[in-house]
């Protein structure tokens, strides 16, 4: 498809339409390219390059933020330039959004909202953040509707019909909406993404749930251009479509670094984190163990290999790169504690506990949450006097274990049941 003439896209609204799949990188930031990431962007199950260098260090020199008039999908230009040993890497300009204040919310489209005739249902939530505001209804106005303007990415304005009714309590876009469905070529599975700035005004965005696999072959073009350029130190261009899906293969430098000093090995448990096309879905959190890492000759490209917690989690989140993960700090088992010397210790019963007991009790069993040893004062328990080494057990004060003690120990249990020299009696 060609890029020329494509209109410029808002940074604010841009970022809303491609959604959480893509960060714009900053102009002048040091940058880490994966040839291996751009091939899979759009090939998920292409095989890695040979002879390429897992990653190439860049400056981003220009970033275009683009919008496609015949699909309505938003992606990125990026112009990168190699780093060469000893250049002087320029300072980081900020290109990011401005101050607007800019709400949004996603829909993924279901057979109702695109068949023929369709009207689109939208969620209390996001009527109030994005329709405007209507007079209220009455007791003899059950229902109100206006007709609301909406933008596309290249500016086209469409006129919808917002209807809401008190019983049963709905918005709606019904007028104007089979028309943009048939216009935009939206399906099942597509994401409409409403947009208002602090003006008040209303864009539209489309996030196109297949693959461009048209595209394919252009971006395997676009890939060896680009890796015989920076061979040559050359600066070149390299094209992102948020909305395709899979990961970003531009990431910034420190980004890589930081996450390239953890000394990765398998058995670590780690999560991730998953944002939802659709708003009112929030996001999914998948937890799992490193089975395995890849070679070498690929890292740090997807060189994790998780065996998730969750046997339905998606095929692309089986191999990821050590930055989109975050290691889960887990407490270290009961058998590697290192407990101090056994004490003995009277139960509550008579019953002899050790130190050792205690603890792993205490680690075990939630039921037990109060069990608690502690040294208590001479001058605590209303200065009733103990004997040094004297402990709290289950809201009783005992006496250490000694043998004039023991003869004739005064300690009875709950049942008020005595022991004996010679075996303990029960009640």
């Amino acid at each position: 498809m060609s890029q020329q003439q494509h209109p410029r896209v808002d940074p604010n609204i841009w970022q809303k339409f491609a959604g959480d799949s893509f960060t714009v990188p900053k102009l002048h930031s040091k940058v880490y390219y994966f040839p291996q990431g751009h091939l899979q962007h759009v090939c998920p199950n292409t095989q890695p390059l040979d002879g390429c260098r897992p990653s190439i260090l860049c400056i981003v020199s220009a970033v275009d933020l683009l919008a496609d008039p015949e699909t309505d999908q938003v992606y990125a230009k990026l112009l990168l330039t190699p780093v060469i040993d000893g250049s002087v890497v320029p300072l980081e300009f900020h290109n990011g959004p401005d101050g607007d204040q800019i709400v949004s919310y996603a829909k993924t489209l279901t057979n109702t909202d695109v068949r023929s005739g369709a009207v689109l249902y939208i969620p209390k939530a996001g009527a109030d953040s994005i329709l405007p505001a209507l007079p209220p209804l009455d007791s003899r106005n059950q229902s109100r509707f206006q007709d609301i303007s909406v933008k596309d990415v290249c500016g086209v304005v469409s006129q919808i019909r917002h209807f809401h009714r008190l019983c049963p309590f709905q918005h709606l876009f019904t007028i104007g909406w089979s028309g943009f469905v048939s216009k935009k070529k939206l399906v099942v599975g597509d994401t409409v993404v409403f947009v208002k700035n602090s003006a008040g005004n209303i864009s539209i965005g489309i996030r196109r749930n297949g693959k461009l696999a048209a595209a394919a072959k252009m971006i395997e073009k676009e890939v060896k251009l680009a890796i015989e350029l920076a061979e040559k130190k050359a600066a070149f261009e390299v094209v992102y479509y948020p909305t395709v899906g899979g990961f970003d293969f531009v990431v910034g430098a420190k980004i890589v670094e930081d996450a390239m000093k953890v000394n990765w090995r398998c058995g670590m448990r780690v999560t991730h984190m998953v944002k939802n096309d659709d708003t009112s879905k929030g996001c999914s959190i998948f937890n799992g163990r490193i089975s395995n890492l890849s070679s070498r000759s690929t890292r740090p490209w997807r060189m994790l290999q998780v065996k998730w917690d969750d046997p339905h989690v998606p095929e692309n989140l089986k191999q990821l790169c050590p930055w989109q993960v975050e290691l889960i700090n887990s407490n270290p088992p009961i058998s590697d504690i290192q407990f101090p010397p056994t004490k003995k210790l009277r139960g509550a019963q008579g019953s002899v506990l050790s130190t050792e007991q205690n603890i792993s009790i205490s680690h075990t069993s939630s039921t037990l949450n109060s069990f608690k040893i502690k040294n208590v004062d001479i001058d605590n328990c209303n200065n009733k006097k103990t004997r040094p080494g004297s402990i709290m057990l289950f809201g009783k004060m005992i006496q250490p274990i000694e043998r004039d003690l023991y003869e004739s120990s005064d300690i009875v249990g709950d049942n008020s049941c005595k022991r004996s020299n010679e075996t303990d009696k029960t009640c």
